[in-house]
């Protein structure tokens, strides 16, 4: 399997290096090299895209990039990554962002989120430790939490806030959950370590107390470090969310550790990460 994942790997460095010009699967194919039909077959596998998907998410993700950040024509952002014309340019863009590149400009912001990142050889190797990253579609009630909060979020910070949450003796065996607050643009805002109270409760004055409300989510299940789970994240955002037919019904992000604060601090775990979605009614009928 390893081999695999180098020769797969091999494929992305170079469409990396060939952004700007013209690739094809035959390219990536003899770049990883494996005949065309093998090469096809074993990147829809390890990649959960078609080389042609992937590399047209690549090649939207830095037009978007030079849209915000430059002031370049769309007609010649367009060129340089190798569309025929600003019409085809535009509606691959539209299907990606949901939104047209002119707009886009003017919008003046990035969600990190909707960007294809290049893909490392660590999150081909994370993504097949199991199918473990197969969500499963739950119906969740409000959920009432208190705990500790910290802005920005370096993970030394989140750190802390689990460290200080558990040393004070706040029930640290319950479950326990962390909950990542988003701004409009994608942006992470909050991070909250906290443990699930009853709605009568009194939390200390110290915590602050916030309230999930009902809807539907999609649980993933986490297995590695806290330092690992930017890889679940980039598989949840950037593959499963655009194929899936989900939309995010509203901006946060909750990490579930059913054995207390110690998980979220252990060297290697397994929790649950849920996002909260909304489901377009003919997706529910395919399922």
């Amino acid at each position: 399997m390893n081999e695999q994942f180098e020769a797969i790997y091999a494929a992305i460095a170079y469409v990396e290096d060939h952004l700007h010009k013209p690739v094809g699967a035959g390219d990536m194919a003899a770049a990883a090299g494996y005949s065309l039909f093998h090469f096809v077959r074993t990147f829809n596998r390890v990649v959960h895209h078609t080389p042609y998907d992937y590399l047209m998410r690549r090649r939207l993700t830095e037009a978007a990039r030079e849209l915000v950040s430059s002031e370049q024509l769309i007609l010649d952002i367009s060129i340089r990554y190798c569309f025929n014309n600003p019409e085809t340019f535009s509606r691959a863009f539209r299907r990606m962002f949901a939104i047209q590149p002119s707009q886009f400009r003017t919008q003046g912001s990035l969600d990190p989120r909707q960007l294809q990142s290049p893909l490392t050889l660590a999150y081909l190797q994370h993504l097949h430790q199991g199918t473990y990253l197969r969500p499963e579609i739950v119906e969740g009630a409000p959920l009432h939490l208190a705990g500790l909060m910290t802005q920005p979020m370096l993970p030394e910070d989140i750190l802390a806030l689990w460290q200080h949450l558990g040393m004070d003796n706040l029930t640290p065996t319950a479950p326990a959950y962390g909950v990542t607050t988003y701004t409009p643009d994608g942006q992470p805002d909050f991070y909250l370590a906290a443990f699930q109270i009853e709605t009568t409760a009194q939390p200390p004055v110290s915590l602050v107390t916030k309230t999930i409300p009902a809807g539907m989510f999609a649980r993933f299940i986490h297995k590695g470090s806290a330092e690992t789970l930017s890889l679940s994240r980039d598989y949840i955002y950037q593959t499963w969310l655009p194929k899936s037919g989900c939309k995010l019904a509203y901006p946060l992000e909750i990490e579930y550790f059913d054995k207390g604060w110690q998980a979220r601090t252990e060297p290697t775990g397994e929790w649950q990460v849920l996002i909260p979605v909304s489901i377009p009614p003919e997706t529910l009928q395919m399922s």
